[in-house]
């Protein structure tokens, strides 16, 4: 089994505090007089106009995918962070079943293994066609069985 998660050190009275005061606090990629007229440039002044009207009336901004992100986030597998490396053992020639299971609070994540390829046989505990990739992405709260062959 392979539990991926994302994890912060901030204090979480903090983290919510700052998210109620501004909902995109966490976001650094915001909208600028730059891509204003990038966006003028390109799509003309009514329609660039007319979609920042529209994110104004929903209270969003375009590039505020997560209240949280990768600032605060530190990203786990298995419990460990990235420079723990954390590794599973096997034996050459083993064919390997790994469940994949999303425990993030918001986080999607793009899985690939290098030099191998993923069989495909299990998405939410559900049996699927084998279908073999060299990478897939899994939403919050999403499990994927792959075969591997190390």
């Amino acid at each position: 089994v392979v539990m991926l998660s994302d994890w912060t050190d901030e204090n979480p009275h903090s983290l919510l505090k700052k998210l109620k005061k501004q909902s995109d606090y966490y976001n650094f990629n915001k909208p600028t007089v730059g891509s204003f007229f990038r966006d003028v440039n390109t799509r003309g002044l009514s329609a660039t106009i007319a979609d920042r009207k529209m994110w104004a009336e929903m209270k969003m901004n375009p590039t505020d995918l997560a209240d949280v992100s990768g600032y605060t986030y530190t990203y786990l597998m298995n419990g460990q962070a990235p420079l723990k490396n954390w590794t599973g053992l096997f034996r050459p020639g083993e064919k390997i079943r790994l469940r994949f299971i999303n425990g993030s609070a918001m986080t999607y994540f793009d899985i690939r293994i290098p030099g191998l390829k993923m069989t495909v046989v299990a998405a939410d505990g559900q049996y699927v066609n084998p279908v073999t990739v060299d990478e897939f992405r899994i939403a919050v709260a999403e499990t994927y069985d792959v075969i591997v062959e190390p």
